[in-house]
């Protein structure tokens, strides 16, 4: 009896020593994934964002001044003022790209951690750390990919919207109606 409780010591203290290097491994293969990496899977979408935007805001903004001198409206408050809404697009833009960048970040944070988390249990049932090391390298792998980007839509879309159609109505001679007509009383009765 005492020999089979000495064989189920040993047995016992041999897989705990395997659970502990299955351990050690998974903390080995989760290493590298720290507030740096996962700063840097945000600054990547920004990367890839950034550009879209600028390029983006540059032609929005030629087409809005564009419209502005067809439109006679160069200089003036309303170029001011649409000026100044497609500036306040791009700081939205730019932030939204940054929540965005940081949920990408976020969503492989959590991924990572739930494999963390999975793979403990599983070393911990199987004692095994050549298959919970290996495991950890390809779990780790396909979650760490860098996701596809969609485009960024058009953020500048309205820029130019109403500026032309003045313009255009005054070359077709369809504005034939000064102010004083338009709100001119029709009838010749008088209120008293």
């Amino acid at each position: 009896m005492e020999e089979e409780y000495q064989r189920q010591l040993a047995e016992e203290e041999a897989r705990q020593g395997r659970v502990t290097e299955g351990k050690a491994n998974i903390d080995a293969a989760f290493a590298g994934y720290d507030d740096d990496f996962y700063n840097a899977r945000a600054a990547d979408y920004m990367a890839y964002a950034q550009p879209q935007i600028e390029d983006q805001y540059e032609t929005a903004m030629k087409q809005l001044r564009q419209a502005l001198s067809r439109s006679g409206q160069l200089v003036g408050s309303e170029a001011i003022e649409r000026e100044m809404d497609l500036n306040k697009k791009y700081d939205d833009a730019q932030a939204q790209a940054a929540i965005k960048g940081q949920s990408f970040a976020d969503a492989t944070k959590s991924n990572l951690a739930n494999i963390q988390s999975n793979l403990l249990t599983q070393n911990a049932s199987l004692a095994d750390p050549t298959l919970i090391a290996q495991t950890a390298a390809n779990q780790i792998a396909a979650n760490t990919v860098v996701p596809e980007y969609s485009p960024i839509s058009n953020i500048f879309a309205n820029a130019t919207e109403g500026l032309a159609t003045q313009a255009q109505l005054e070359s077709r001679n369809k504005n034939r109606y000064e102010m004083a007509q338009l709100f001119a009383p029709t009838s010749s009765a008088r209120i008293i």
